[in-house]
C-alpha cells in the first residue's frame, strides 16, 4: 500500500493536472470541433491521474452523416428556388408571352388586312421569341453557376484531403499511444468539413489514422489513406451543352464516378440532375414543337407579298432551340395570315356550301403554289377533279374525310349533289384572308407537346419546380432536426458546459487543497517520528 506521501504527491499532481484540464476547456470555449478533457483517477492513489479526452466515435459518426444530409439540402433549395423564380415571376413567366402571342394572332384574325393588327402580331412574336431566348439563357446561367460551385467544391475537399494526409502522418509519430488530444480534434473537424461537401465513409487505424472514401456508389473512391491524397476534379462537355462529370484519380488513371450522394456537391448534383436539366431539356422539347406547329401553318400559308413556304420562327441547327429561337421575318407584309390556295363555287351549286382547305397532307410539298383544280360532283359519292386540262374521275367521295390533292385537304360541311362545282386557285397577295392565322392561333388549344397544351405544358413544368421546392424545404427543415440531435448528442459527450467547468473548477480547488493538507500532515507525522527515534 501506498504511503500518505505517496497519495498525497500522486493527489496532488492528479488535481493540478485537472486544473490545467478545467482551464484548458474554459479557454477552449469557443474554438472549432474542441473536445472536453477530464482526469480519469486511480482509486488506490498509487498512480497519477491520466489525460483523458471526452470523445464518443458512435456520436462523431452520426453527426458527419447528418451533417451530410443536411448539407445536401442548401444547394437543393437555393437552386430550386431560384429556378422557381425565374420561370414563375410575372416577369420571367413564358404564359404571358404565349397569351400575348395567341392574342395577337386571334385578333389579327379578324381582320387580316389590318396594319396595326399585323404590326401587333409581329411585335408579339418578336415578344415571344425574346422572352424564350431570355429564360434559356438565365437557365444557362443556373446550369453555369451550379458547374462553377461544383468545381470549388471539390477544390475544397480534395484541399481537405491534403489535410487529413499531413494530420495522420503527424499521428504516425505517436504509435497510437499519448496522442495529443489538439491533433485528434484536427482530425475530426477536418473530417466533419469533408462530409459537409460529401458524404462519406471513415475507418479508423489503431494508430487513429483516418482512411476516408467516397459513400456508395462510390465507395471505391477512397480520398485519403494514410499519407496518400486522390483527388476529385471536373470534366466539361458541350453535349449536351455545359454539361459536366465529377472524375477520381485511380491508379494515375481518371474514372468517372458515378451520383456523388451527400453534402454540398451531391446537392449540387442532385438539384441539377432532378430540376435544372430536365427543365432545359423539356423547355427546348416544348419550343420545338411549337416552332415546328407554328411554322407549318405559316409555311402552308401565302403573304401580302405572294410568298409560300415562309418561316415564322427559327431555331438554329442544334438542339437548344429555346436559346436560339428568333424570329425570321422582318415585316408584317411577310406575315402568312391567308391560306396559300382560295375557294370559289359558281352561284349556281344547289345549296349554300361551306367548304375549307387544310395543309399538310404531304411531307415532300415543295413549297410551290399547287396548279389550279376543280371538283365537280356528278353524284352522291363521284366526283371529277381537273387540273391542268387533264379530268379525273372517282367514285369513293366520303364527306368524313374529304378530298386530298397532294398537300392539300377540301373538306365540305355537308354533302354537296350532283352537279356541284368547286374550284381551288392561288389566293394571290393573300389579303383579306383570315385561314391561315385562325389556324396558328388555335395552336393555343391543340396539343402539340405529347398530350399537352403548350400552356398547360409550361405550367406543369412550373408546378413541378414548384413542389420539389417545397419538397426540399421540408426536408431541409427534417434533416435540420436530425443534424440538432445527433449535435446535441456529441456535444453532452464532448462539449463544454461553462457553468459546470466553474463549478468543477471550485470542486478542484478545494481537493487540490486538501491533497496539499494530506502532504503537509504527511510531512509533519514524518518529522514527529524522526524526533521521537532521536
Amino acid at each position: 500500500m501506498a504511503d500518505l506521501m505517496t497519495i498525497g504527491g500522486n493527489a496532488t499532481s492528479s488535481y493540478k493536472m485537472a486544473l490545467a484540464a478545467v482551464s484548458t476547456n474554459i479557454s477552449n470555449l469557443n474554438t472549432e470541433g474542441y473536445s472536453r478533457q477530464s482526469i480519469k483517477m486511480v482509486a488506490d492513489g498509487e498512480a497519477p491521474a491520466v489525460l483523458v479526452r471526452m470523445h464518443d466515435s458512435f456520436a462523431e459518426s452520426s453527426l458527419r452523416s447528418a451533417n451530410s444530409s443536411l448539407t445536401s439540402q442548401q444547394p437543393t433549395v437555393k437552386y430550386a428556388d431560384r429556378v422557381l423564380n425565374l420561370i414563375g415571376s410575372e416577369a420571367g413567366s413564358l404564359t404571358t408571352a404565349l397569351d400575348k402571342f395567341f392574342s395577337s394572332a386571334s385578333r389579327l384574325g379578324t381582320d387580316p388586312s389590318s396594319d396595326s393588327l399585323r404590326q401587333e402580331f409581329l411585335s408579339s412574336a418578336n415578344f415571344l421569341s425574346s422572352r424564350v431566348r431570355t429564360v434559356a439563357v438565365d437557365l444557362q446561367d443556373v446550369v453555369v453557376d451550379n458547374n462553377s460551385e461544383v468545381a470549388q467544391r471539390a477544390t475544397e475537399l480534395n484541399g481537405l484531403s491534403t489535410q487529413l494526409s499531413v494530420i495522420n502522418e503527424e499521428l504516425t509519430k505517436y504509435g497510437g499511444k499519448d496522442q495529443p488530444p489538439s491533433l485528434l480534434d484536427k482530425r475530426d473537424v477536418v473530417l466533419m468539413k469533408m462530409s459537409a461537401l460529401a458524404k462519406i465513409d471513415v475507418a479508423f487505424s489503431d494508430e487513429g489514422l483516418a482512411k476516408v472514401s467516397l459513400h456508395n456508389p462510390n465507395s471505391s473512391a477512397v480520398l485519403v489513406e494514410n499519407s496518400v491524397v486522390k483527388e476529385l476534379s471536373v470534366v466539361g462537355s458541350n453535349s449536351p451543352k455545359n454539361s459536366q462529370s465529377i472524375v477520381y484519380d485511380a491508379a494515375g488513371s481518371n474514372a468517372t464516378l458515378g451520383a456523388i450522394s451527400g453534402g454540398l456537391i451531391g446537392g449540387l448534383v442532385a438539384v441539377k440532375s432532378a430540376v435544372i436539366e430536365p427543365l432545359v431539356s423539356n423547355l427546348n422539347t416544348m419550343i420545338n414543337s411549337f416552332v415546328s406547329s407554328a411554322n407549318s401553318h405559316h409555311k402552308a400559308g401565302i403573304n401580302a407579298q405572294g410568298d409560300v413556304n415562309v418561316s415564322l420562327f427559327s431555331v438554329g441547327a442544334d438542339s437548344n432551340y429555346a436559346e436560339n429561337m428568333a424570329l425570321s421575318i422582318a415585316s408584317s407584309a411577310q406575315i402568312s395570315a391567308a391560306g396559300r390556295l382560295r375557294i370559289s363555287q359558281p352561284e349556281n351549286n344547289t345549296a349554300e356550301i361551306q367548304a375549307t382547305l387544310s395543309y399538310g397532307q404531304d411531307a415532300s410539298w415543295n413549297g410551290a403554289i399547287e396548279s389550279e383544280f376543280t371538283v365537280a360532283f356528278t353524284g352522291a359519292t363521284s366526283y371529277t377533279l381537273t387540273q391542268n386540262g387533264a379530268t379525273t374521275a372517282y367514285d369513293n367521295f366520303d364527306i368524313n374525310t374529304g378530298i386530298t390533292l397532294g398537300d392539300v385537304k377540301l373538306m365540305f360541311d355537308k354533302a354537296p349533289a350532283a352537279s356541284d362545282s368547286f374550284t381551288v386557285a392561288s389566293n394571290a397577295s393573300g389579303l383579306g384572308d383570315n385561314s391561315n392565322v385562325k389556324a396558328i392561333a388555335a395552336l393555343h388549344t391543340e396539343k402539340i407537346v405529347g398530350d399537352k397544351t403548350l400552356r398547360n405544358f409550361y405550367i406543369d413544368e412550373v408546378g413541378k419546380i414548384a413542389t420539389y421546392s417545397d419538397l426540399s424545404s421540408m426536408s431541409f427543415e427534417a434533416k435540420q432536426a436530425v443534424y440538432d440531435h445527433a449535435f446535441s448528442a456529441k456535444d453532452q459527450k464532448s462539449g463544454v458546459n461553462l457553468d459546470e467547468e466553474a463549478a468543477e473548477l471550485i470542486r478542484l480547488q478545494q481537493a487540490f487543497q486538501g491533497a496539499a493538507k494530506l502532504m503537509q500532515v504527511s510531512a509533519e507525522i514524518f518529522e514527529a517520528m524522526l524526533q521521537a527515534s532521536r
